[in-house]
């Protein structure tokens, strides 16, 4: 190699080692601005019980909890939002709770928040058994049968009544985790 060829790559060694430190340097700014924004009343690190009650009620604001038989006939929709949106939602607070879970002791509103997660994951396993898309891909399709049982079409027009209290579960169990939080 020639002092040329020595002198080009150290300068862009230095260029790109440049480049890394006021990027680094940038970031590391502003975590600290950010630091010394918080106030007093924050905790640094929150409860993780109180992480996982957050999150299990975004989930929940996505379903609709009915109080009554009544009001589960008059109504007609299971969630506010479509199947594959809560799908989604459900794996990302599934992926968010399982990690917060781990950190909880052993106690009583820990089994409250699985159960919840547990009704909610049920729900969605139930939801998709009677889901009908309204676009139907071509690949998709499937010899079906096509000779239903009286059995089978009963079975299946009880489902939403499980998916619903699937919901309620979920609702249930999460309200004794915030009771058990508050109490301790």
């Amino acid at each position: 190699m020639s002092t040329d060829d020595l002198s080009n790559m150290n300068i862009r060694l230095t260029f790109l080692l440049s480049i890394f430190f006021v990027a680094f340097a940038g970031s590391a700014a502003h975590g600290q601005s950010f630091n010394r924004n918080r106030t007093n009343s924050e905790p640094a690190t929150s409860d993780p019980r109180v992480t996982a009650i957050d999150a299990l009620r975004r989930l929940q604001a996505d379903v609709i909890i009915y109080r009554s038989l009544a009001d589960f006939e008059a109504g007609d929709r299971l969630a506010r939002v479509p199947l594959p949106i809560f799908e989604a939602r459900l794996r990302e607070v599934s992926a968010e709770l399982e990690s917060l879970l781990d950190r909880m002791p052993a106690v009583k509103a820990r089994l409250d928040l699985t159960n919840a997660l547990d009704s909610y994951r049920d729900g969605l396993f139930w939801w998709r058994q009677i889901d009908q898309p309204q676009v139907v891909n071509v690949s998709a399709l499937a010899y079906a049968d096509s000779n239903q049982t009286p059995a089978n079409a009963a079975f299946l027009s009880s489902i939403p009544y499980t998916v619903a209290i699937h919901w309620r579960q979920a609702e249930k169990y999460l309200r004794q985790s915030e009771r058990e939080i508050s109490n301790q």
